[in-house]
């Protein structure tokens, strides 16, 4: 099982957007784990993990972030772990 770990926040709205597709394109995936990660509650592991930004995606070393995460670059992403 591979997972993926999902930076966040709660008081974000982009995030909260980015969690609902992630949710709806994850279930076509059933071997990926989601681990939602608060952003601003664990900045030490943010910077362990690369994090710069939210929303982001992180993978082993493969990471996805920006302003808005569309569905298909989600979908990208967990097609290409």
């Amino acid at each position: 099982m591979k997972t993926v770990r999902f930076y966040h926040s709660m008081i974000c709205p982009r995030c909260h957007l980015s969690g609902l597709i992630l949710s709806q394109i994850r279930e076509d995936f059933p071997d990926v784990a989601l681990e939602r990660v608060e952003y601003f509650s664990n900045l030490g592991r943010a910077r362990r993990d690369g994090v710069r930004g939210i929303p982001t995606l992180v993978a082993g070393e493969r990471r996805l972030a920006g302003i808005f995460l569309t569905p298909k670059s989600i979908r990208r992403f967990l097609e290409g772990l």
